[in-house]
């Protein structure tokens, strides 16, 4: 009897150990999985916003402002705007922002208004994303951090700053442009591997817990005998 309650205690203990050090290694190759999807993701929303910032100048957008989404100046930009994001099925939308010297964010062109005027946003409306991540457009190419949500969807960003000239540029920022991308879109394909990582994981306790118990067993058969 003590030989037996000493050998299931091995087998339990064993199996316990097998689990912690299995289900570690799984986790930190979770994460590195899934921090290498979501740079990559990253990287290429910003590569996309970057070049079609260069695209923009600033003379298309001067003068712009509230009430003016029927001008020909308009039309012009977001048809502009509609032409890079048709080369990308994955972008749901292209605009541009304006950071304003009190630091609020407005936007300044929304390339659904004429397709969806009631679901677009409107000129000098205020933008609700986070606005740090807008910020640091100013100096560079960024994303946001995570899929955020206003009440047009939940959507992962990326920014890219327009440049005063694209010739002879004195460095200063006009006004931001920025590209969305589903969030869910965003956090199936950056967990997609990852996801695979952990059945993986899960599968080898399993059959390791599965092993340590048959060897158990096997080994009270032959004490009995």
């Amino acid at each position: 009897m003590s030989c037996s309650l000493i050998q299931s205690n091995k087998v339990l203990i064993s199996s316990l150990i097998v689990i912690l050090i299995i289900g570690s290694l799984t986790m930190i190759a979770y994460t590195s999985q899934n921090n290498a999807l979501q740079n990559s993701a990253k990287l290429g929303l910003k590569s996309t916003a970057s070049v079609m910032a260069t695209q923009i100048s600033p003379k298309d957008i001067d003068g712009i402002k509230p009430g003016d989404e029927g001008s020909e100046q308009y039309a012009a930009i977001i048809n502009k705007l509609r032409t890079m994001r048709s080369m990308d099925d994955n972008i749901l939308n292209a605009y541009i922002l304006k950071v304003n010297p009190d630091q609020t964010i407005t936007f300044l062109v929304d390339d659904l208004t004429l397709d969806d005027p009631q679901g677009s946003a409107k000129i000098g409306e205020v933008s609700t994303a986070p606005k740090n991540d807008i910020l640091l457009a100013l100096s560079g190419p960024t994303t946001s951090k995570e899929p955020y949500t206003t009440k047009y969807g939940t959507f992962m960003t990326a920014y890219a700053p327009i440049d005063d000239a694209v010739q002879g540029s004195t460095g200063n920022t006009y006004a931001v442009l920025a590209i969305d991308v589903s969030g869910s879109d965003y956090n199936n394909y950056t967990s997609s591997g990852a996801n695979l990582l952990l059945l993986l994981g899960f599968v080898s306790m399993v059959i390791a817990v599965g092993v340590i118990f048959c060897s158990g067993r096997c080994r009270k058969d032959e004490d009995k005998a």
